[in-house]
């Protein structure tokens, strides 16, 4: 079988980018988006309940369906905000992609053929056209105008990538914030002692967030910093240098900051214990990893820091799904997960 060549690899990686940008299929996936997060934690709860022992199966539903309601609520409120009876509370984070009405109507006085006018009418009509579709308007206006493409589906860009990296470590936090209230909930609803078992979720609630999310934003920007500092205008060497500060800050650094804070800051706002006398500097880094320690799933999270690059990079149909991306960690932060020696939760 011949090997494809480079400049087809990036045709058709280019068709594909256009083809999920498409502003009617972003707002697809924004609607379709509550039933398949909802769906899918409705999924992994009754899951997760049948798994248990049958003495503790009532005790854990209620515990899943209060924290994963709260996150699913609280992930989907940061993304399309809330409104009630016409009013609007608060706006959602994430912005919807409009069609280019103007480009529409330029493209339609081109000279192009009847087949590719009634691909950009159905685009005008909010209809969704197939990567085949796709291709074939590609393929025709190369040979007129390859600029008109973009009138049609418009290109990737973000005007202000410090300020999407803001908006993505809200969106974080909020149902980081939810899962623990939801895990609270749960604890107070089955008779647990809620008291005991807050700090281990404020410290995964940390760990989540630190790790997971705000430092990856951090090393993004640093890496869009460095960019902007050389006048770097490539998009693939600013995409590079972006996953590069997430891999070097988020992934390599973020467990070790994450503990950090968890053992010298929330440790002792919750144990009497850890308040007496002051810690030398070597004492504040020593096990750090005793209560917590990566595993795979959490190398494997980082997965939505491509997302959020991507996001930052202008890529539209990022934005609907990154509540699903989060809602992992708002998960974890609710039943407060602890995979070290000193851990009250069992769940």
């Amino acid at each position: 079988m011949p090997i494809p060549k480079i400049s087809s690899i990036k045709a058709g990686a280019y068709a594909l980018g256009k083809y999920i940008d498409q502003p009617a299929l972003v707002h697809k996936l924004y609607d379709v988006m509550p039933g398949v997060l909802t769906g899918l934690a409705a999924g992994y709860g009754t899951y997760d309940t049948f798994k248990a022992p049958k003495g503790e199966r009532k005790n854990r539903a209620v515990k899943n369906f209060s924290v994963l309601g709260f996150t699913v609520a609280s992930a989907l409120l940061a993304t399309r905000g809330l409104s009630i009876k016409g009013k609007t509370l608060f706006e959602g984070i994430i912005e919807l992609p409009e069609k280019d009405a103007d480009g529409l109507k330029e493209v339609l006085g081109k000279n192009i053929s009847d087949s590719a006018k009634k691909l950009v009418k159905k685009v005008e009509n909010d209809e969704i056209l197939s990567l085949k579709q796709v291709k074939s308007l590609i393929n025709e206006f190369k040979a007129v105008d390859e600029k008109l493409v973009s009138k049609v589906i418009p290109d990737p860009e973000s005007e202000a990538p410090f300020a999407d990296l803001l908006k993505l470590s809200w969106l974080g936090l909020i149902p980081v914030l939810g899962g623990i209230a939801g895990g609270v909930a749960g604890d107070k609803l089955t008779h647990e002692n809620w008291k005991k078992k807050f700090p281990d979720k404020v410290k995964e609630g940390t760990y989540q967030y630190l790790n997971n999310i705000a430092l990856c934003n951090v090393g993004a920007g640093l890496g869009a910093l460095v960019m902007n500092a050389f006048k770097v205008k490539s998009k693939a060497a600013r995409f590079c240098a972006m996953m590069a500060g997430v891999l070097g800050v988020g992934l390599l650094a973020g467990n070790a900051i994450a503990n950090f804070v968890a053992k010298n800051a929330i440790n002792p706002l919750f144990d009497k214990t850890e308040r007496k006398g002051h810690k030398s500097f070597r004492d504040m880094f020593k096990n750090l990893n005793s209560e917590r320690h990566p595993e795979v799933l959490d190398v494997s999270l980082h997965l939505d820091d491509v997302a959020s690059v991507g996001f930052v990079a202008g890529l539209k149909w990022i934005g609907p799904i990154l509540p699903m991306l989060y809602s992992v960690s708002a998960y974890r932060a609710g039943i407060g997960y602890r995979n070290g020696k000193n851990t009250n939760q069992v769940a």
